[in-house]
């Protein structure tokens, strides 16, 4: 399931309750979180600066932090949201 179906039918859902239907099996759940999450990850690597490194480079890492993020959550822990780091 892609594109903006995808979108509304996730969007009033809670990232913890996301994160645990994805671990129950609802893989397509991974493409919508990486969407929401998307713009906030291009915004942080705007204002990042890595030697070497171009904006694609740091976007590419970004988006593999939102991954772990995701892959990683503890529910065991009080927060809100996926824990993106500032």
């Amino acid at each position: 399931m892609h594109g903006e179906f995808a979108m509304q039918r996730y969007e009033n859902i809670s990232d913890e309750e996301l994160i645990s239907r994805l671990r129950d099996g609802e893989e397509d759940i991974i493409d919508y979180i990486i969407e929401k999450y998307k713009g906030l990850v291009k915004q942080k690597a705007k204002s990042m600066y890595l030697l070497g490194a171009d904006h694609d480079d740091l976007l590419q890492e970004g988006m593999i932090g939102l991954y772990k993020a995701v892959r990683d959550y503890d529910f065991g822990r009080k927060r809100h949201g996926i824990p993106l780091r500032d």
